[in-house]
């Protein structure tokens, strides 16, 4: 499903060398199409040591190659992550299991975005699960 997302670039203007702001529309090809969600969700580093804690989040929209969660955690990108989902929001019984949210998987960090909101910091995480 495309997606239209505007870039701005700067270019010399053909007066004198004053710049000027060209607006141009590129679509970007999305390889799944976003669920939305509201699912709670609690996820920690997928590592050896003892020395990880879990954080609790939210599943914003999913897809079956990822997922967009926030959590209070700064999660780094290139981390797994193993996440589970808590509470799955009310879904009608026909849907297909491709269309839900996964249970449990092992997922990699691809960004991370800090977001604040009065005084509280989270981070909007993009995951790309590990098949």
């Amino acid at each position: 499903m495309p997606h239209t997302h505007e870039i701005v670039h700067a270019a010399g203007g053909p007066h004198g060398g004053k710049m000027q702001e060209v607006m141009e529309k590129k679509e970007i090809e999305r390889a799944a199409p976003r669920n939305a969600t509201e699912a709670a969700i609690t996820c920690r580093p997928f590592a050896s040591n003892g020395d990880v804690c879990a954080s609790d989040g939210v599943m914003r929209n999913f897809s079956s190659q990822g997922s967009y969660i926030e959590t209070s955690q700064k999660f780094e990108p290139g981390a797994i992550l193993i996440m589970r989902m808590v509470r799955y929001p009310p879904m009608p019984a026909f849907i297909a299991d491709e269309e839900r949210p996964r249970s449990i998987c092992l997922a990699d960090v691809k960004w991370r975005q800090e977001l604040v909101d009065e005084n509280v910091t989270r981070y909007g995480i993009g995951l790309r699960y590990l098949d």
